[in-house]
């Protein structure tokens, strides 16, 4: 009896454990530069619209393959007040507009985002969050896939259901 009560006690002490480092999820929280302009796009005036967020870095070959579906997402869902942003960790203004011009590109980008990053707690590039009207994290797709932009506009579309 006392050995399991001791093995039960370990099992329970080692799920608590785990569960006390589970991360939380990442909070909208961005002010950045918008490339190719003076403005400055800030997450807080866009409270109350879904925003999908793209995570890139202008030396990132997925990052490139990835922009397609997201100027899908764009030109499907900037009528439906959906923001599409994409952030470049880039701090060169420069690059970041060289990319936009080379893929025709009318989502808003932002660069000088590494911090943005580092909040929104990303690993690898690139990394596409949802997030529904209050900003809450909704989704998170981490790589490329050639099916992104049939996810991206089912799960927009879940959420303006």
């Amino acid at each position: 009896m006392k050995l399991r009560t001791l093995l039960v006690a370990g099992v329970a002490a080692m799920l608590l454990s785990a569960c006390v480092n589970i991360p939380q999820a990442p909070e909208l929280d961005i002010t950045l530069p918008i490339a190719g302009s003076e403005e400055v796009w800030k997450s807080a005036d866009h409270q109350g619209q879904p925003v999908l967020v793209a995570v890139m870095a202008s030396y990132c070959g997925w990052c490139k393959r990835s922009l397609p579906a997201l100027e899908a997402a764009n030109t499907e869902f900037k009528d439906k007040g959906v923001q599409v942003i994409g952030i470049y960790v880039d701090n060169d203004e420069d690059a970041v507009k060289q990319i936009m011009k080379d893929y025709d590109l009318k989502s808003v980008i932002l660069y000088q985002g590494g911090q943005a990053a580092e909040d929104l707690m990303v690993q690898g590039f690139p990394h596409i969050m949802l997030f529904d009207q209050n900003h809450n994290l909704v989704r998170l797709w981490s790589g490329y896939s050639d099916s992104l932009a049939q996810q991206y506009s089912q799960e927009i579309n879940k959420l303006l259901d």
